[in-house]
């Protein structure tokens, strides 16, 4: 066989009207974890030729070679009131009277091409007739990303009073002192995106680490109609420690992500019901536990503990065609995290009690269909 089949993967996107400036951003209510990630992309595709071979008549084995493709995209904006003054010896913008999320930068992480290699294990057990037993293992996989990081100005209109420090300090001549200074015209003057500079644009490299897993399930025929399913996962988050982004350029600063994540766990409930030759009625239940730390909860991925609802039928339209439906209903618990960084080193009891301002909800509806051909 060959499967085809995305693991690990998702996409997170926060509304962002990328046409105002940093005022009518603020003004507007605009997403305050922007400086973080407002829009970011994981993706993995496994590729999987598999060999299965029945033992006999109780016992099966499969094993397949995977091969993965994974990319990676970030979006995030760069807030003007950390970021230093050209020239300043360490004066901040903030320091200035900046206010914090003036944005004045837009920063574009995006890496492709990313390959990796795993295995993939299974067995399958009938001790009895009723009933029927499974259990998987995926492997880890890491992937080494390469690819560019693109910084655009993003106009600020803000503009600073006279007698500020920045055209006080002038020694070119070029700024009055008893004139209004526009920030905007201090970004330009100091030419940041030229090459050698903080936000020119580079290439870029980071590794992940997609997390093994372990898979076990069990159905037991009741009777001829009715099977009961259950099914236990684990998966391996831990690996999913730090991400670390380093940019070939010497000017820009290197990148580390602390996630701390946690092995997680997935507990699955199902029943199916063949109502009659051409009618079958399914659901279920799913909970699965939380990987993410209150203190790594951001928005690049506001993860939490989940419950989830499922119902199905089956039907059979005639010898040759056979038609599934689904619908799944997500309701993940709400729970605090972070809107932006805190300062390095800050202990994850202070994290959770004083940076953790966002509270993040969410839930989902999903429909699935399948249709089979029968030869």
């Amino acid at each position: 066989g060959l499967g085809v089949y995305v693991p690990y993967g998702l996409r997170t996107r926060w509304p962002l009207d990328t046409s105002l400036t940093a005022g009518e951003l603020e003004a507007s209510g605009a997403f305050a974890g922007r400086f973080i990630g407002y829009d970011s992309n994981l993706r993995s595709i496994y590729v999987q030729p598999t060999v299965a071979y029945q033992v006999n008549d109780w016992l099966g084995l499969g094993a397949g070679f995977v091969y993965v493709n994974g990319s990676v995209e970030l979006n995030q904006r760069a807030d003007l009131a950390a970021f230093e003054v050209p020239g300043g010896g360490g004066l901040t913008f903030g320091s200035l009277g900046i206010p914090v999320r003036s944005d004045f930068s837009n920063a574009a992480l995006e890496a492709s091409g990313a390959t990796g290699f795993g295995g993939h294990f299974g067995v399958t057990l009938e001790p009895m007739d009723k009933l029927h037993i499974g259990a998987r293992y995926l492997s880890s996989v890491k992937l080494d990303y390469s690819g560019r990081v693109n910084f655009e100005p993003v106009a600020t209109g803000i503009v600073l009073p006279p007698q500020n420090p920045i055209a006080l300090g002038d020694q070119s001549g070029q700024l009055d002192p008893d004139a209004p200074l526009p920030v905007d015209l201090i970004l330009i003057f100091a030419d940041l995106y030229s090459e050698g500079q903080p936000l020119a644009d580079s290439t870029a490299s980071t590794s992940i680490t997609m997390p093994d897993q372990i898979t076990i399930g069990v159905a037991y025929d009741v009777t001829e109609k009715l099977t009961l399913l259950g099914d236990w996962q684990w998966v391996h988050w831990a690996v999913f420690d730090t991400i670390a982004v380093d940019f070939d350029n010497a000017a820009t600063p290197d990148l580390t992500i602390v996630e701390n994540y946690r092995n997680t766990n997935a507990f699955r409930f199902g029943v199916e019901y063949l109502l009659n030759p051409r009618w079958t009625l399914r659901g279920g239940y799913l909970h699965h536990t939380a990987a993410a730390p209150d203190e790594t909860v951001t928005p690049l991925l506001p993860e939490s503990s989940r419950n989830e609802y499922t119902v199905g039928v089956g039907l059979d339209l005639s010898q040759m065609f056979h038609v599934d439906l689904a619908y799944q209903f997500i309701q993940q618990d709400n729970r605090r995290g972070r809107v932006e960084n805190p300062a390095p080193d800050t202990p994850p009891a202070v994290v959770v009690s004083e940076v953790n301002s966002g509270l993040y909800a969410f839930n989902a509806h999903l429909f699935g269909a399948t249709i089979t051909v029968r030869f």
